[in-house]
């Protein structure tokens, strides 16, 4: 069996307080956290990979993300990491990037609230359909009442 994922973002498979016997009393949720430990503490060999391959080349801008994301890992943010991040959020100010910029045209994009994502959607949207030419019509389904969502 092989397990993988980055043991710095996942939890594990068990709950510390879990202890590793299953009797009929538990509920499935027990049961299934309690077989998960007994299955991991099974575990014998662990091969840690050291060398991310994901970036074999990268720009300056893309080393300082990576380096900023691993010291984020361990709770490690340097100065220059939070100032790199920094320059990475959009805005209003004349110094911040705007997501109207052609180079945000197709990122993903993290916000705190579905009202921004829906924006953001939105205006995408409407900017896909300039771009190739199409017009976007208004959908509103309706259930089988007849009335509208």
């Amino acid at each position: 069996m092989i397990f993988a994922g980055d043991f710095a973002q996942l939890m594990p498979c068990y709950n510390g307080n879990v202890g590793t016997s299953v009797d009929a009393s538990m509920s499935e949720h027990g049961q299934q956290s309690a077989i998960g430990k007994a299955l991991w503490h099974q575990v014998t060999t662990v091969v840690i990979l050291q060398k991310n391959m994901r970036q074999n080349t990268q720009s300056v801008e893309d080393a300082k993300l990576r380096t900023a994301l691993e010291n984020m890992r361990y709770a490690k943010c340097t100065a220059d990491d939070i100032k790199f991040l920094r320059s990475c959020i959009t805005g209003r100010q004349p110094n911040q990037p705007k997501l109207a910029d052609k180079r945000f045209r197709n990122v993903s994009i993290i916000t705190a609230l579905n009202s921004q994502k829906d924006r953001i959607n939105e205006l995408g949207s409407a900017r896909f359909a300039t771009d190739t030419g199409q017009t976007l019509t208004d959908f509103y389904s309706v259930d089988t009442l007849g009335v509208e969502c």
